[in-house]
């Protein structure tokens, strides 16, 4: 654990802010454009939802906040087939209502997999995203449980 940390620290002192305000990933940080939008996709540290929300944040961005199916099949090549990654959606404020983290708004496009959200044992209030056998798709888990994430950031629109 203190390895991972030391890295996080590592990466966020390399962030710098552009001319233009917007933050910019420092080239050990690996990230993707697809459209207007950057992504950040964490392979090797795995969190909690409130931690990965918040190394999101520091870093100038957000969990992903996938809006349409387009979004994800771009995004899909990208993520490593065996991992699960943490998004924005939850339902911490209104049970069974799945909204995102960082609108606040509910979530336009949510791609379950067959039976989800279950909210096993009624602890299930977090989206992770996952590959199935042919597709990542999304499934309600425990908040505390520690995967891997995909933070976002968007372009300037100025």
């Amino acid at each position: 654990m203190l390895k991972y940390l030391i890295l996080l620290l590592f990466w966020m002192s390399d962030i710098e802010a552009s001319p233009l305000g917007r933050q910019e990933l420092a080239n050990n940080i690996r990230y993707i454009q697809i459209g207007s939008k950057f992504y950040y996709n964490e392979d090797a540290l795995r969190i909690n939802w409130f931690g990965a929300s918040n190394i999101c944040r520091q870093l100038g961005g957000f969990l992903v906040n996938l809006e349409s199916e387009e979004e994800l099949k771009l995004l899909s090549p990208h993520l490593h087939p065996s991992l699960s990654y943490w998004t924005s959606f939850n339902d911490l404020a209104v049970p069974g209502i799945f909204a995102s983290s960082t609108s606040g708004r509910n979530a336009r496009y949510l791609n379950w997999s067959a039976g989800q959200p279950d909210n096993t044992g009624g602890v299930e209030h977090c989206v992770e995203l996952w590959r199935s056998s042919t597709s990542f798709q999304m499934n309600d888990v425990q908040c505390e449980t520690i995967l891997h994430f995909i933070c976002e950031f968007e372009a300037d629109s100025g």
